[in-house]
């Protein structure tokens, strides 16, 4: 989860607005074929496929060096800045 805050240091300031929350009970897929799986519902953010692609090869290398539970963990906190920023982390 550092090198996801660690990106949003060359962000714009601004509000995040909270429109995901975690549901409690919700648990971490086993076997994520994509990526992208490990956020959820990722409807709200409207991605277009290169943004997706994008994201997932971001998941991918935080998979790597950090495992998948931190990727999970952060999940609605990152699609919140998506939301909010328009900038893909």
């Amino acid at each position: 989860m550092s090198s996801f805050i660690d990106k949003l240091e060359n962000a714009a300031n601004g509000t995040i607005h909270f429109h995901y929350r975690d549901r409690e009970g919700e648990r971490m897929p086993e076997h994520a074929a994509d990526p992208l799986a490990l956020l959820g519902d990722i409807s709200k953010l409207r991605l277009g496929t290169s943004e997706r692609e994008q994201l997932r090869e971001i998941l991918r290398s935080e998979i790597r060096t950090e495992g998948p539970e931190a990727v999970w963990s952060a999940r609605s906190f990152r699609k919140n800045v998506i939301l909010s920023f328009g900038q893909i982390v």
